[in-house]
């Protein structure tokens, strides 16, 4: 007999529950279950998962041995093939309805982006294109692909394609300049980061944690990288470490404080070693920053222990 039915009974013999209210508490019950039993791993999902991964195996090994010895058109079907053949599973797999094979299915979506991207950016490399305009091509159809395929079904590993292939986009950007520019990657990628969280926030960029983590990280290098190169943007890491904390006080995010107090610990290094040229000042400096990082710790437990309470 399952806990949830020595409950039941007991509360019936008690008098606190009649049948019917029993009954319909069974039946609650029975699907829950169901449905957890639906959203665990099963022996079909891992295989698909063993697919795929054998397919992107097999054409990185088949790009690396024989790139030099193909012919154009037969570099452009080695990868343009493979993504077809995983955009069509993804779809194939969806359509099961099958929760397991569904997710595997998002992941052969994932493969998909990738080898879109490489493949535009093979054409690109067949029409003489130089490695910046390869490198922008790539990036830019791996952003559309991933977008598309988020907005037909949107899913974990959906959102996780479209910020990562944001941020090559951000990459890709710095390249427009004759020299990298790594104040242009980063405004990009605060950009482009902000505007996940917002949309994120406001219910528009599902599934919400998954889009929160990812972001939220693109938001935080976002507001590290440029630091190296331009100074104002050193400060500005510690404006957006500062916002991510007040944002995970207001909303009870604790990613947002996390990642919050990572940069700004992050940044807060940074301006030691780059500024504080005195070995014993460093030191100092560095001790502070120890002590900051147990008062952090103390502060996120604080943190959690009433986000629990205020939870039950």
């Amino acid at each position: 007999m399952s806990a949830p039915e020595k409950h039941l009974r007991r509360w019936q013999a008690a008098g606190l529950l009649d049948e019917a209210t029993a009954e319909r508490l069974r039946r609650f019950e029975a699907e829950r279950s169901s449905r957890e039993r639906e959203d665990r791993p099963g022996i079909l999902e891992a295989v698909v998962y063993l697919g795929v991964a054998i397919v992107a195996v097999g054409v990185a090994v088949l790009i690396g041995s024989s790139w030099d010895e193909l012919q154009e058109w037969a570099r452009i079907a080695v990868v343009a093939g493979p993504a077809v053949a995983a955009l069509l599973a993804g779809f194939a797999l969806r359509a099961t309805g099958q929760p397991e094979l569904v997710r595997g299915g998002h992941l052969a979506w994932l493969v998909a982006t990738v080898l879109s991207g490489v493949t535009a950016g093979v054409i690109a490399d067949m029409s003489d294109a130089n490695e910046d305009t390869v490198f922008h091509v790539s990036a830019i159809v791996a952003c559309v692909v991933a977008l598309t395929l988020w907005v037909v079904a949107p899913s974990h590993i959906q959102v996780f394609a479209l910020a990562v292939a944001l941020f090559f986009l951000t990459m890709a950007a710095g390249t427009l300049p004759d020299a990298f520019d790594a104040v242009l990657t980063s405004l990009m990628a605060l950009g482009f980061g902000a505007a996940g969280l917002a949309l994120a926030e406001a219910g528009l960029l599902p599934p919400l944690p998954t889009a929160r983590v990812m972001f939220g990280l693109l938001l935080a290098w976002g507001g590290f990288f440029g630091g190296f190169e331009a100074e104002w943007l050193e400060a500005a890491a510690f404006v957006v470490a500062g916002a991510l904390i007040v944002v995970s006080i207001a909303r009870g995010v604790f990613v947002y404080m996390v990642l919050g107090l990572l940069l700004g610990f992050a940044a807060l290094v940074r301006a030691i070693a780059m500024h504080v040229e005195d070995p014993t000042a460093a030191a100092l400096a560095l001790i502070v920053v120890g002590v900051l990082i147990v008062g952090s710790i103390i502060l996120l437990a604080r943190f959690r222990a009433r986000r629990t309470a205020s939870a039950t």
